[in-house]
């Protein structure tokens, strides 16, 4: 029997490890601390299964039903990722994003955790810092500096239309990705004053970085490490990019926040030259001297508040290339597959744009006047929101609608199980745009509606992606009609690996309007 006996030693840790497990599994259920229904969480894992199973989408549409429209989550003993609290109420929505906005300013974007030149974006920096960062970002989207780009997106658009009478008068199919080399080619543009043609060139650096940056999924090894392991990945991100399974990611992440440098010393070298983009906006505040803004101790202080390092240029440069190239081009192929399957949605839009255009290109003032495209993207967006999901997380203890949230709290706005709801939208399933007339529009709750999020801290760039979505869409529909064929998978799926991305690839044809 003496063989049945274990070490002191081994018994002790035995028992430390079980009273560990006991004590993570309680401390960290978040039922327990906020006094919210929520689903059973895992010890040390929290729900983070729940994650596999249901797809990040599909996860908070899945516990409103069973909890209601506030329950807690746990991600374990690994940060936050998953969210403390998810808040679907529409009042308590309100609180958070507007009414105590000055409190739940932050995302749950720790600086200290993210990987390099992300963490000193304007998406990821906090308090103070993100709000002279976001001052001095924020011009570049006036509607000045947008009318001045629509020549640029016009020029992209033009030779995205040359390549889709190839399509047409070979009655070839295409992919989703051709919407991809659209807005890539918009973004170096607009944002950096450079020419890619991603559709002629495929292998080009920006192209295929860009593609490694928006094709990741969940369970891909850098991207677990990002979300279980931040700290961890961050001091190892300089090993871990040559490591096969982190390097995609971690590569292009490099690759175009040292691209923003490079643009960046080559004119600040060249010193001529004028250019009406991102890249010069923060240029202009990184080298602009004190003695240029002049002797009043206000302005000097205003200046130093604005002026952005290196890194934090090389940091919204990634973010611009990254986001800017995916979340568009995910909407447009989102919207090309509606109308496609909605043909008498698809020619009424057809006739307003002819009917208001005349045959003219589209502009930052005539896409304006088109109300019935402006309801079609707001449904396609309603449908598959690529900000399916948001935080916020608070820099001091509050309480929303006698809710008490501590500082630091991650609260979860849950933007596609809103958009789906059927208590707000009667059949949510079905693409429907005149749920977006401006009458229905009136009657709605605004909180009801978040494609870019809502409040201070929302979309940077939507009006951008706006124009240049709605610039592509017009200059499809003056040419062609979009077409399902035998490659298109109707009904579309979700992947639930790799969240509000279709399952499989979006697949269509146009055909010449004077064929």
């Amino acid at each position: 029997m003496d063989f049945f006996i274990l070490p002191s030693w081994l018994v002790v840790v035995v028992v430390v490890a079980v009273l560990t497990i006991i004590y993570l599994h309680y401390s960290k259920d978040n039922r327990r601390k906020f006094g919210l229904p929520g689903p059973p969480p895992l010890p040390v894992f929290g729900n983070i299964i729940d994650m596999f199973k249901y797809g990040l989408c599909g996860l908070d549409r899945h516990f409103i039903k069973m909890y209601g429209k506030v329950f807690a989550l746990s991600t374990g003993v690994f940060g936050h990722f998953l969210g403390d609290i998810v808040i679907a109420d529409t009042e308590m929505l309100k609180e958070v994003m507007v009414k105590q906005a000055s409190i739940f300013s932050d995302r749950n974007a720790d600086p200290d955790t993210l990987v390099t030149p992300f963490d000193q974006s304007v998406f990821s920096v906090r308090g103070e810092h993100w709000k002279q960062m976001r001052s001095t970002l924020t011009p570049t989207f006036s509607s000045g500096k947008l009318r001045r780009m629509e020549a640029m997106i016009l020029k992209c658009a033009n030779t995205l239309i040359k390549n889709l009478k190839k399509k047409a008068e070979a009655k070839e199919s295409f992919d989703n990705s051709v919407w991809g080399c659209y807005t890539m080619d918009v973004i170096c543009a607009t944002a950096f004053g450079i020419e890619v043609d991603s559709l002629n060139n495929p292998n080009h650096p920006y192209v295929t970085n860009a593609e490694r940056a928006n094709s990741f999924k969940v369970t891909d090894p850098a991207v677990l490490g990002i979300l279980f392991f931040p700290r961890l990945m961050k001091k190892l991100q300089h090993i871990l990019r040559y490591v096969p399974g982190f390097r995609g990611v971690l590569m292009s992440f490099l690759f175009f926040g040292n691209e923003t440098k490079e643009l960046l010393k080559e004119r600040e070298q060249a010193q001529e030259g004028h250019y009406n983009d991102f890249l010069q906006l923060m240029l202009t505040a990184h080298t602009m001297s004190a003695t240029e803004v002049g002797d009043d101790e206000k302005e000097v202080q205003k200046w130093k508040k604005k002026s952005l390092t290196t890194e934090e240029i090389a940091g919204n440069g990634l973010l611009f290339f990254s986001a800017g190239h995916g979340t568009a081009s995910d909407t447009l192929g989102f919207t090309t597959y509606l109308l496609a399957a909605h043909p008498d949605v698809q020619q009424r839009l057809i006739e307003e744009i002819d009917d208001v255009l005349q045959g003219t290109e589209p502009s930052y003032d005539n896409v304006s006047k088109l109300t019935y495209l402006e309801q079609v993207l707001n449904e396609a967006m309603r449908l598959y929101p690529v900000g399916f999901r948001m935080d916020r997380v608070p820099n001091q203890d509050t309480t929303v609608n006698g809710l008490f949230i501590p500082k630091g709290t991650c609260v979860i706005i849950p933007i596609y199980a809103i958009h789906m709801d059927p208590e707000k939208y009667p059949d949510p399933e079905k693409f429907d745009p005149e749920r977006f007339t401006p009458e229905a529009k009136a009657k709605r709750n605004p909180y009801w509606y978040m494609p870019f999020g809502m409040g201070p801290r929302n979309c940077i760039g939507m009006r951008l992606a706006l124009l240049e979505m709605k610039i592509i869409l017009v200059k499809v529909l003056q040419n062609f009609t979009l077409k399902t064929c035998a490659e298109t998978q109707i009904p579309l799926v979700l992947s639930t690996s790799n969240p509000m991305k279709p399952e499989k690839p979006i697949v269509l044809k146009v055909e010449g309007r004077n064929a």
